[in-house]
C-alpha cells in the first residue's frame, strides 16, 4: 500500500475552503430570501403555507426556491411550526392490487397535482384490510403525527380506513363512501342510470349484467340501483335480467360472460359494472365468434386509459378521477385552515365508442 507523503495531503488553504463552501454548501432560507428580495420570515411563512401573502409574493418565493435549489428540512419545520407539510393518501388493498387499479391511478394524478400546486408532499399508504381492521403499519402511521391530514379512498364495507383517523382527530377527506361526513365522490347512481338508459335507447331489451358482490365495495349498490331505476322507468322488470358476479378483474368478466351467454343466448347487450370486466366479456365474445357490437353490445364503467384502445373501443362512464383527487385536496386544505368544506358529488360522463350499437344494426 502506498503511503501518502506530507506534500500529497489535501490542501487546507483559505481559497480551497472557500471553494468547498461554494460547491458543497446547502442552500438556506437566507439564500432564498436574498434571491426573492424578501425577509427570511416571509420565506418561512410562505413555505409553511401561511395565508395572508399575495400571490405575487408567493410566486416570487417559490421561484427563488427553485432557482437556488433550496430543500426544506421537514424535521426542522415540524419542530418549529407543528406542521410537516405532508398529506397522507390512503388506498386500501382488498380485492385488487392498488397499483394496477386504473381509477386509483387517475385519482392519484389529481391528488399529486394539487399537492404540488400547494407546496405539500404526498405520502402514499396502501394498508391491507383483509381482517376486521387495517394493518398495524397504517395504525402506527396515524399515531406518528407525521401527516397533517389524510385523503382516503374509503369504499370498503368490511372495515373503514377512515374511522381510526377520525378517532384520532386527523383532518380527513374521503373519496367515496364510508362513515366520514366530509367526502367527494362521483355520481355512481346517476352514471349507471345514464349507461342503462343509453343501452335501452339503442333498442336492447335482452340485457345481461356483470356486477360485483355489494359487500366488496360501497359503490356497487348505488350503481346497481341506477341500473334498476332505468329499467323500471322503461317499464321492464329488473328482476328478470340475468346477473353474473365477478371481482372487478378481466378474468372474472370473461367467466361471467361465458356463463351468461351460455345460459341466455338471446342476450343482445351486456352492461358491466367496471371496464376491466367489460374487456373480459369482449374477449369471451370474440372467442366464440360473437362480433361486438354487431352481435352483442358491451359497455363498461370507469373509462380506464385502455378503454379507448381496445378492439372495439369501449363505451363506458367517465368518473373524472383526476378531478376527484384534486377536489379532495382542495377540501382538505380548507379543513386544515379551520374552514368546513361542503361534501361534493361529481357528475359522470357517458363516453360512447364502438362497442355498442343499435339493435337494428345487428
Amino acid at each position: 500500500m502506498q503511503k501518502i507523503k506530507t506534500h500529497d495531503k489535501i490542501p487546507n488553504s483559505k481559497a480551497f475552503n472557500a471553494y468547498k463552501r461554494e460547491v458543497f454548501a446547502v442552500p438556506t432560507l437566507a439564500d432564498v430570501a436574498a434571491r426573492a428580495g424578501v425577509s427570511i420570515a416571509t420565506v418561512s411563512k410562505v413555505l409553511s403555507n401561511t395565508p395572508y401573502f399575495s400571490e405575487e409574493t408567493r410566486q416570487k418565493v417559490l421561484a427563488a426556491v427553485e432557482a437556488v435549489g433550496y430543500v426544506p428540512n421537514l424535521a426542522a419545520r415540524a419542530l418549529s411550526s407543528g406542521k410537516t407539510g405532508i398529506i397522507g393518501v390512503v388506498f386500501p388493498r382488498v380485492y385488487d392490487a392498488v397499483f394496477t387499479d386504473p381509477l386509483a391511478q387517475h385519482i392519484l394524478e389529481g391528488v399529486e397535482a394539487a399537492c404540488i400546486d400547494n407546496g405539500y408532499n404526498l405520502l402514499l399508504s396502501t394498508p391491507y384490510v383483509n381482517s376486521d381492521k387495517p394493518d398495524e403499519r397504517y395504525l402506527k402511521l396515524l399515531e406518528s403525527g407525521y401527516v397533517e391530514g389524510l385523503i382516503a379512498l374509503d369504499n370498503v364495507p368490511r372495515t373503514s380506513i377512515v374511522k381510526p383517523a377520525l378517532e384520532k382527530e386527523i383532518p380527513t377527506i374521503s373519496i367515496g363512501y364510508g362513515p366520514n361526513p366530509l367526502y367527494v365522490r362521483s355520481d355512481d347512481h346517476g352514471g349507471a342510470k345514464n349507461l342503462m338508459q343509453y343501452i335501452l335507447s339503442l333498442g336492447h331489451q335482452h340485457i345481461g349484467i356483470i356486477s360485483v358482490d355489494e359487500r366488496l365495495n360501497y359503490a356497487i349498490s348505488p350503481r346497481m340501483n341506477g341500473l334498476r331505476a332505468a329499467i323500471q322507468e322503461a317499464g321492464l322488470d329488473f328482476e328478470q335480467l340475468p346477473i353474473g358476479y365477478g371481482d372487478f378483474s378481466t378474468k372474472s368478466g370473461f367467466i361471467c360472460a361465458q356463463k351468461l351467454l351460455s345460459e341466455h343466448p338471446e342476450l343482445t347487450a351486456l352492461v358491466c359494472i367496471n371496464d376491466r370486466m367489460a374487456l373480459g366479456a369482449i374477449q369471451y365474445a370474440r372467442s366464440v365468434g360473437r362480433k361486438v357490437p354487431h352481435d352483442l353490445s358491451i359497455v363498461g364503467y370507469d373509462d380506464i386509459p385502455l378503454a379507448q384502445f381496445t378492439d372495439p373501443p369501449l363505451t363506458t362512464i367517465n368518473q373524472h378521477g383526476p378531478k376527484l383527487g384534486h377536489r379532495a385536496i382542495e377540501m382538505l386544505l380548507s379543513l386544515l385552515q379551520g374552514e368546513t368544506p361542503k361534501s361534493e358529488i361529481i357528475p359522470t360522463e357517458l363516453v360512447v365508442r364502438q362497442s355498442s350499437a343499435f339493435l337494428a344494426e345487428r
